[in-house]
C-alpha cells in the first residue's frame, strides 16, 4: 500500500476510527507490564534484593524519569522510522528487560532493566499516542488524544489487582515474565494498522516555527498546571481521609478515574471539542472547584462528589489542549510536539507529588488542595491565551 493509500484509507470514517481503536488497545497493552508489575516491585526488592525503601524509590524513579525522558525524542523520530516501527520496537524492548527482571540479582540489575523497561514503554507510547491522530479526520482529531489516557487509566485500574493475584498463583519471579510476554501482543496490532507517513515535499525550513513552538508551549504549560489535579486527587486524597479518620478515602480516586473513563467512552459516539476559550475555561473552573470541594470536605461523600467534578473537568482539557497543539504545526511536526505534550503531563504529576508534598506537610492537606485549585485557575488562564491563537492559514499546516 502506497501513503497516498494509506492516508486515504486511515480518513475514511468508521474504518479511521476502528483502526484507532486498535491502536488505543495496543496502547493499554504496552502499558500493563508496568501496571502489573508495579504492586510487585516493592516485595521482590525489599525480599528477594534484601533492599530497603530507598532501593524500591530508585528503582520506580528510574523507570519515569527515562520514560519522559525518551518520549520528544522518539517524537523526532517518528517522521524518519514510523510509528509502526517505533512501536514493535518499545513493545520487544519492553518484553525482554521485563522478563529479565525475573532473574535480577541485585538493585543495581534491576534498576538498569526497569530503566530499559522505561525506555521501551516511553517509546511505545509516543508512537501510539500521535498514530491515532494521524489516522483520523480533523473532527475526530480531540477523540483520538483522549483514546491514550483513557486505556492506560483502564491498564492501571486493572492492573495492580490482577498483578497480584499473578503473583500469588504463579509466583512473583514468573509474574515479571507473563507480564512481559502479553507485550508481545503489540506488534499484530502494529502490524495491522497503517500508518501515515507524510512525506518531506514542499516543506520550508524554519519557516512558521515561531508559531509551532508557542502553539506548542502555551498549551503544554497549561497541562502541566492541570495534571497537579491528577498529583492532588491520585497521591493525597486517601492520605487526607486517613488523618481525618474516614475510612474508604480511595472511593475519591475511584469516582475520579471512573467519571474520565465513562465520558472518554462515551465522547466516541458524542462529536464535541471544548476548545473555545469559554467552555474550555469552564473545563478548568470545573477541576479545580472539585479539588478545592475534596480539600474542604470531612466527609467521604462530599469528597467523592469532588472526584467527580475533577474528572468531569478533566476529561475534556487534555484532548482539547492537544488539538491545539496539532493544529499549530505542520504534520511533520506533530509527533515531536505532540510527544513533548504528553511529557508535559507527567511533568506536572512528577512536579506536583512532591511540591504538593511539602505544602500539605507545611500548612495541611486543607491548604495543599487550595493551592493545588489556584494553579489549576492558573492553568485556565494560559489555557485560554493558547485558545485565542489564530489559526494557521489553510494550507499551511502541511507547508510549515
Amino acid at each position: 500500500m502506497t501513503e497516498a493509500e494509506q492516508r486515504a484509507v486511515g480518513r475514511t470514517g468508521k474504518q479511521s476510527v476502528r483502526y484507532a481503536l486498535w491502536i488505543s488497545l495496543a496502547t493499554g497493552i504496552g502499558y500493563l507490564p508496568f501496571a502489573l508489575t508495579i504492586p510487585l516491585l516493592p516485595e521482590h526488592v525489599t525480599g528477594r534484593l534484601n533492599g530497603g525503601p530507598a532501593q524500591v524509590g530508585s528503582v520506580v524513579s528510574s523507570y519515569a524519569v527515562f520514560s519522559l525522558l525518551v518520549r520528544p525524542v522518539s517524537g523526532a523520530l517518528m517522521n524518519r522510522l514510523g510509528a509502526r516501527a517505533l512501536t514493535v520496537g518499545g513493545a520487544v524492548l519492553t518484553t525482554l528487560a521485563t522478563v529479565c527482571c525475573a532473574w535480577a540479582g541485585s538493585i543495581t540489575q534491576l534498576m538498569l532493566l526497569w530503566l530499559l523497561v522505561g525506555v521501551g514503554i516511553g517509546v511505545m507510547q509516543a508512537a501510539t499516542g500521535v498514530w491515532p491522530v494521524q489516522l483520523v479526520a480533523e473532527d475526530r482529531q480531540s477523540w483520538a488524544l483522549g483514546l491514550a489516557g483513557t486505556v492506560n487509566y483502564l491498564a492501571l485500574g486493572i492492573g495492580a489487582p490482577l498483578g497480584t493475584l499473578l503473583a500469588r498463583l504463579v509466583g512473583t519471579a514468573n509474574a515479571f515474565v507473563v507480564a512481559g510476554l502479553i507485550t508481545l501482543l503489540v506488534v499484530p496490532i502494529a502490524c495491522y494498522v497503517p500508518e501515515v507517513r507524510v512525506p518531506p515535499k514542499g516543506e520550508r525550513p524554519g519557516a512558521g516555527r515561531g508559531r509551532a513552538l508557542l502553539g506548542t508551549a502555551l498549551p503544554s504549560t497549561a497541562l502541566v498546571f492541570t495534571a497537579l489535579g491528577f498529583a492532588a486527587v491520585t497521591s493525597f486524597a486517601v492520605a487526607k481521609y486517613d488523618e481525618l479518620g474516614v475510612p474508604g478515602g480511595a472511593a475519591v480516586v475511584t469516582a475520579y478515574s471512573l467519571t474520565v473513563v465513562v465520558l472518554r467512552i462515551a465522547s466516541t459516539w458524542i462529536r464535541w471539542e471544548a476548545t473555545r476559550p469559554a467552555t474550555l475555561a469552564a473545563l478548568f473552573l470545573v477541576e479545580a472547584a472539585g479539588i478545592a470541594l475534596i480539600g474542604v470536605s470531612d466527609g467521604l461523600v462530599v469528597g467523592v462528589i469532588g472526584g467527580v467534578l475533577t474528572g468531569v473537568g478533566m476529561w475534556q482539557i487534555y484532548p482539547a489542549l492537544g488539538v491545539f497543539v496539532v493544529r499549530s504545526v505542520s504534520e511533520r511536526q506533530r509527533p515531536a510536539a505532540l510527544s513533548v505534550f504528553g511529557a508535559c503531563f507527567t511533568v506536572g504529576v512528577a512536579a506536583g507529588s512532591g511540591s504538593l508534598g511539602v505544602v500539605a506537610q507545611a500548612f495541611g492537606y486543607e491548604a495543599m488542595f487550595g493551592v493545588c485549585a489556584a494553579c489549576v485557575v492558573v492553568g485556565m488562564l494560559v489555557a485560554v491565551a493558547a485558545s485565542r491563537m489564530p489559526a494557521p492559514a489553510a494550507g499551511q499546516q502541511r507547508t510549515s
